[in-house]
């Protein structure tokens, strides 16, 4: 005689009203995003990366901007010696 383990699942409870909302929300911000880099006439990924530096610039001191455009400096510089090398 065999016996077969069987394990049952309790389904997992969610509140699936929060969740279409919280979609709905980010859905919304996303295509008001997107309206506003239509409006800029560049695509939705440059109209972010645009923002995100403004408000790095606004949160940001002077000099962690200057540590952090010396790392990407440093990192844009060993990029360019791997690919010479390659």
């Amino acid at each position: 005689m065999v016996f077969m383990k069987v394990s049952v699942c309790a389904p997992m409870k969610t509140n699936v009203y929060k969740d279409k909302r919280a979609w709905r929300l980010s859905h919304e911000a996303f295509l008001t995003l997107q309206e506003l880099a239509q409006q800029q006439g560049v695509p939705t990924a440059a109209f972010l990366e645009v923002i995100s530096r403004e408000l790095a610039l606004q949160r940001l001191s002077e000099e962690q901007r200057a540590s952090i455009k010396a790392e990407a400096e440093r990192i844009a510089a060993e990029r360019q010696n791997e690919e010479q090398e390659a």
